[in-house]
């Protein structure tokens, strides 16, 4: 379907925020979801999936944030308000939703999956973000639930991953809500351990309920 871009901004360095008016897709979607977005140029046939940032039933609008991370994403990132879109969604299964105390866990370009997600749930959630030495949407996050930040060079928050703030400020919950990147990269060696970081409570894998939307 063609979408109007409502607007589009440069939030930090090469990442954009862009807001689509698609009210049948904001009508079904649901936080962990993605769309594809199609390029112009015929002859770039594969689309871009961009995870949902947030979902505005109400206005009938999407907002996606992403990095530029090649020529598709550099087109995207050059249009205006005068501009349509073409993206077919929602994919994907999203998250399932448990009323129990969660962590949600972002880093990169996985922090803004993990915003709508954090608007639905109505349980109590500590949210981890990781940057590299740049901080953009903290401060939309901060409403939802205590926020605590990591980076590659100590300058926002803890020195190192989301693991070394999990760690440092004795993060607990029961649900954890992350994106694929860390279910392969720094969960397993949360549960490799079995403890939880406060050495308090012993946890295994089946304790935990880990939150992936399908791709």
């Amino acid at each position: 379907m063609e979408a109007k871009i409502i607007r589009q901004d440069e939030i930090a360095t090469d990442i954009y925020s862009m807001v689509i008016q698609a009210p049948e897709i904001a009508s079904q979607a649901v936080p962990g979801q993605f769309i594809d977005l199609y390029s112009a140029d015929g002859s770039k046939l594969l689309p871009r999936p961009i995870s949902l940032c947030e979902i505005d039933r109400a206005a009938g609008t999407l907002r996606i944030v992403y990095r530029i991370a090649g020529k598709g994403t550099k087109e995207f990132s050059m249009l205006t308000s005068d501009h349509t879109i073409t993206i077919l969604g929602p994919l994907g299964n999203g998250f399932t939703k448990k009323d129990k105390k969660a962590i949600l866990i972002g880093g990169g370009i996985g922090i803004p999956p993990m915003l709508q997600l954090a608007k639905e749930l109505t349980c109590e959630k500590s949210i981890v973000l990781g940057f590299r030495d740049e901080e953009f949407l903290s401060e939309e996050f901060e409403p939802y639930g205590t926020v605590y930040k990591s980076s590659d060079n100590g300058t926002i928050g803890v020195k190192g991953t989301v693991m070394d703030a999990i760690r440092e400020y004795g993060i607990e919950g029961t649900e954890i809500y992350a994106c694929a990147s860390f279910k392969k990269r720094i969960l397993p060696r949360w549960y490799s351990r079995c403890s939880c970081p406060t050495g308090t409570q012993t946890f295994d894998e089946s304790a935990l309920r880990v939150a992936i939307p399908d791709g």
